[in-house]
């Protein structure tokens, strides 16, 4: 393992992939997720952030879902 001293950012040392610069966040019945942005419109859903468990049993809102068809 190696540590590495410096006063860049690890954004800077460690440049973000394209995948992940197509992040967004959406608000999809009033409860917030974080989606990969396709392009066209699409965007599939990667994470619900939500702190109430009743969110997370809805299926419109599960990992894998699409938005924006």
């Amino acid at each position: 393992m190696t540590i590495l001293y410096t006063p860049l950012s690890e954004y800077d040392v460690f440049p973000q992939s394209e995948a992940e610069q197509s992040i967004v966040y959406e608000t999809v019945n009033n409860k917030q997720v974080k989606c990969y942005d396709h392009g066209n419109g699409k965007k599939q859903i990667i994470q619900l952030m939500s702190t109430d468990p009743q969110d997370y049993m809805d299926p419109s809102l599960q990992p894998g879902q699409w938005l924006g068809y």
